[in-house]
């Protein structure tokens, strides 16, 4: 017994990585049979936490396709997690679906043609059909949606692995200049949407395509045509409301994200190349918000560029909340270069492949031999 607990020790601190723990269950039977046991997976999400990103997702004609950002033996085939909306289903025989984003392991995808949500489990590979909420007007100028897990940090759940947890489906929109932003919030546990709830002052804005930010227990979007607004829903008092932010002339929104500060807050994460600047909104005891830049660091140094180089097109091209990270790209001389970098300690990882849009989903889990599929 005393051994079990050297070896469980030794395995809970490896690296939450696909292959780690295969490749440590072939030392024994032993090993195999700890790194395999439920107890043991549920102590390894615990000491981890944070899920590792294995890739991105974005939407290629009738497919939502999968791209491991992992070297061997950690790389994924895109095949495992693509998922083609194909004729499954009868409202999949419309090739216009819109990826809205994805979270905790799950991805929510809709139609652009039937009110329908499709909540796709890439690691289980689990689909859940949810129809828009009754009162949904088609009047609607764009609609933007987000899923999360419903069992919440302080029910001492770890997000990385919850597939058998239920989740929410939240979905918002905008309607003419003169009338207010809407949101819905649906529950998979009872199957049905709550009442709408609408902004105080009418929006003017239309919600962005880029993915939204889980901050605490509020989500936050980012607004095309306001230059100092943000679209927040608070998920505990189911409030949404358009808070301020920074302005930043002269700086595209592809290279500015909604992120969670150092303190946990909301923060901005803003790039002017070589710049890169993390921002932090503070409130005080008032209710009054200001920003304060947090943090400045050299890009170019950071993602180890040598100073000759010039380079063009650079943006924000995703963001991970999960991992607080994000992802870098940058071209020079016709050649496309991708980044992730670790918010925490402005480390650097190069990618063998190219960011040639504005905006990609990252997608972390955990995928260990206690997985689903794994």
């Amino acid at each position: 017994m005393e051994h079990e607990d050297v070896v469980g020790e030794i395995l809970v601190r490896l690296s939450p990585l696909p292959s780690s723990l295969p490749r440590a269950s072939l030392v024994s039977k032993l090993w195999g049979r700890i790194a395999t046991a439920p107890a043991f997976q549920r102590r390894f999400l615990a000491h981890h936490r944070k899920p590792p990103i294995l890739g991105t997702l974005e939407k290629c004609g009738r497919e939502v396709v999968f791209t491991s950002v992992l070297d061997p033996p950690d790389r994924i085939p895109r095949e495992r997690f693509s998922i083609r909306l194909g004729r499954v289903k009868l409202y999949e025989a419309f090739n216009s679906w819109t990826l809205l984003g994805c979270r905790h392991g799950r991805v929510l995808i809709t139609s652009s043609y039937e009110p329908v949500l499709l909540v796709f489990d890439p690691i289980s590979g689990g689909r859940h059909y949810v129809s828009f909420p009754p009162d949904f007007s088609h009047s609607m100028r764009n609609v933007r949606g987000a899923v999360l897990c419903a069992a919440g940090d302080d029910q001492d759940h770890v997000h990385g692995d919850c597939h058998s947890s239920p989740f929410k489906v939240v979905l918002v929109g905008t309607r003419r200049h003169e009338e207010p932003a809407m949101a819905w919030v649906y529950s998979s546990q009872t199957e049905i949407w709550g009442h709408p709830v609408s902004t105080a002052e009418p929006c003017t804005s239309t919600v962005s395509r880029f993915p939204c930010t889980l901050i605490g227990s509020a989500l936050y979007w980012w607004l095309n045509e306001s230059q100092d607004g943000i679209l927040e829903f608070d998920l505990d008092n189911h409030r949404l409301a358009v808070v301020k932010k920074p302005t930043f002339a002269g700086i595209a929104s592809n290279c500015i994200r909604i992120i969670r500060a150092e303190g946990g807050g909301v923060g901005m994460a803003v790039l002017s190349y070589p710049n890169f600047q993390m921002w932090d909104r503070k409130v005080s005891s008032d209710g009054v918000s200001t920003w304060v830049v947090q943090k400045t660091v050299n890009m170019h140094e950071i993602i180890g560029l040598p100073s000759g180089i010039e380079t063009r097109n650079e943006g924000i091209v995703g963001y991970s909340e999960e991992a607080d990270a994000v992802f870098i790209s940058v071209s020079s001389n016709k050649v496309h270069r991708a980044f992730i970098v670790d918010l925490e300690s402005m480390q650097s990882r190069k990618l063998n492949l190219s960011f040639l849009e504005h905006s990609y989903h990252p997608f972390a889990n955990f995928y260990t031999p206690g997985t689903v599929k794994a």
